[in-house]
């Protein structure tokens, strides 16, 4: 690895204590995600030891976990290979999580939260909101992973949680790259219907909640397959 790895907690919404694996597995993938890494690069775990200051066994149960999420393969005797989706495969993916975020939302129209309750999406509207502000892509892209995930974790049902979050740790990194395609004029669009699906959650309507986060959905990723097709952008 060419640069030197930090700990960052990976985007996430559920406040635990940090073990080894975690900060490892956190370390890595946001290099990875930050696009510091070359696709179908290889890495060693000699290296990341020596960087993070930690034992193999953290280092091989993170690399482990990012196998399983299909971020990396380990390759015996070589390293840890960095994989890429193609634009396709992200585009198929889109879909499956915008169907299950559908299911989310749903779920959390009828909690009936409050604004209180709702504080990790509006940590993440304010998060977006600075970014756009600062012209910084990569908090903009960690903001908006923030909101995504957060239908996951206030929708109430474990195993969709488990489900959905699952399928954004796939995807992350691709789409943390497609979304430095994006330009102020569609964040500043994201961000608005972010907040208004946010509104819509607040009073519950569901019906509303649930058009208005397709009608999001589906421009979005059209938005996105158009522009990676504008520049020629076959794998992330």
């Amino acid at each position: 690895m060419t640069s030197v790895l930090q700990y960052k907690a990976r985007p996430s919404l559920v406040p635990r204590k940090q073990s080894l694996t975690d900060m490892a597995y956190s370390a890595i993938k946001a290099e990875i995600n930050a696009g510091k890494i070359p696709l179908d690069s290889f890495i060693n775990i000699p290296e990341i030891e020596r960087q993070l200051n930690m034992s193999r066994t953290p280092i091989r149960e993170a690399m482990l976990r990012l196998q399983t999420e299909k971020v990396v393969v380990i390759v015996p005797k070589r390293g840890i290979r960095i994989l890429a989706l193609s634009a396709g495969e992200l585009a198929e993916y889109y879909q499956v999580i915008a169907g299950l975020e559908l299911q989310a939302i749903g779920n959390i129209c009828t909690r009936k939260l409050s604004r209180t309750d709702i504080m990790p999406l509006l940590y993440a509207l304010s998060g977006e909101e600075t970014a756009l502000r600062s012209d910084d892509p990569d908090a903009w892209a960690e903001a908006d992973e923030k909101f995504h995930r957060s239908l996951f974790i206030l929708n109430g049902n474990s195993k969709l949680q488990e489900t959905g979050l699952s399928f954004r740790d796939i995807i992350q990194r691709a789409n943390f790259e497609a979304m430095r395609h994006i330009e102020a004029e569609q964040k500043e669009r994201c961000l608005r219907d972010h907040n208004e699906v946010k509104e819509l959650l607040l009073s519950a309507n569901e019906k509303l909640a649930r058009e208005r986060y397709l009608d999001h959905s589906k421009w979005l990723s059209a938005h996105i397959a158009d522009i990676l097709m504008e520049k020629s952008v076959a794998r992330l």
